[in-house]
């Protein structure tokens, strides 16, 4: 008997095709196994916009206190491209009312122009939770999704521990897969954050050997935990990997041993320098910009996103990038 296949399940079929990738052979040094790790040649699971510049973003997070249409206004009126659209406990979309909210706060953002070429969750395995928001991410035509991360334990090998979270991070990368979405992971700086050192990503990259799971590269925070020259190489080594699907933008000066977050060109970050590296290596996806620091009043906050996103344009376009076709 045929039974007709329900909505999610249709998709799903629909965009179950073989990746298509290519092999990098350069090895990583330190990586165990040092075996070919598979390169993204899929336009389909790399949606770049060749020749442009990326897609300037903003983390919906520092807008919680607007509805969708107010965000959306907003974000056009600060000259921003696209909303990096949190979907999570606490976001704007929230899980329970996925159904609801979710395709009416996508709808609203791009009946105003701007894109949603990237939403940031908390998934950090293969469940129902995830297949429900990875194909309705897949129906809305969002092509790059935020994860959530993983924190080390004091009680357990470390090694046992990455392999741990490289196997629960392969089976999400295949679900992703089936939807021909792109995951990317964020690294966030301090003790005990998984990818805060990038190494151990890495090696989860290599083991999964699928083009469809890389980095959200958070410049700020790589540099914190690089800031004498390490945060460079890692930099160009994702590039060249073909690893950095998005890209998140914060800026620091340190206060004693602990970054300070403040505005977007003032601190350490050599965020004009690592463009100038994806540009060479091709990176195309969208850039989210953060502000992780008190600007003490909401309309400063805009003000800060203003200058944030007239900076950013001028060193794209130093970068090398054209500006984005109308």
């Amino acid at each position: 008997m045929n039974v007709p296949l329900s909505r999610r399940g249709f998709l799903r079929k629909s965009v179950e095709v073989p990746l298509v990738a290519t092999v990098l052979t350069a090895g990583v040094a330190g990586i165990p196994g040092n075996k070919p790790l598979l390169v993204d040649a899929s336009t389909e699971l790399n949606p770049a916009r060749p020749n442009t510049s990326p897609n300037i973003c903003l983390f919906s997070k520092h807008l919680q206190f607007l509805n969708y249409d107010e965000m959306a206004d907003t974000c056009v009126e600060l000259g921003l491209e696209g909303i990096d659209l949190t979907v999570r406990l606490g976001g704007h979309v929230t899980p329970e009312n996925l159904d609801r909210d979710f395709e009416r706060a996508v709808r609203t953002i791009r009946d105003t122009g701007l894109e949603v070429p990237m939403i940031t969750t908390r998934l950090t395995e293969a469940n129902d939770e995830a297949d429900t928001l990875l194909a309705a991410a897949a129906e809305l035509g969002i092509p790059f999704l935020r994860i959530g991360g993983h924190r080390y334990n004091e009680y357990e090998a470390v090694s046992l521990q990455i392999e741990r979270i490289t196997e629960e991070l392969q089976a999400l990368t295949e679900l992703a897969g089936n939807y021909h979405v792109n995951l990317g992971y964020h690294n966030h700086s301090g003790y005990g954050y998984y990818g805060g050192p990038v190494w151990d990503l890495l090696h989860t990259y290599r083991s999964i050997g699928l083009p469809n799971i890389g980095s959200n590269l958070d410049l700020g925070h790589v540099t914190v935990e690089g800031a004498y020259g390490a945060g460079m190489v890692i930099v160009r080594l994702l590039a060249e990997m073909n690893r950095v699907h998005m890209i998140a933008l914060k800026d620091f000066v340190w206060e004693g041993s602990r970054p300070r977050w403040l505005t977007l060109g003032e601190g350490y970050v050599p965020t004009a320098e690592y463009l100038k590296v994806l540009h060479a290596h091709g990176f195309s996806g969208p850039v989210s910009l953060h502000f992780e620091y008190n600007t003490g009043t909401e309309s400063e906050l805009l003000e800060e996103i203003r200058k944030s996103v007239a900076l950013l344009k001028v060193w794209l376009a130093e970068a090398g990038y054209s500006a984005p076709s109308s």
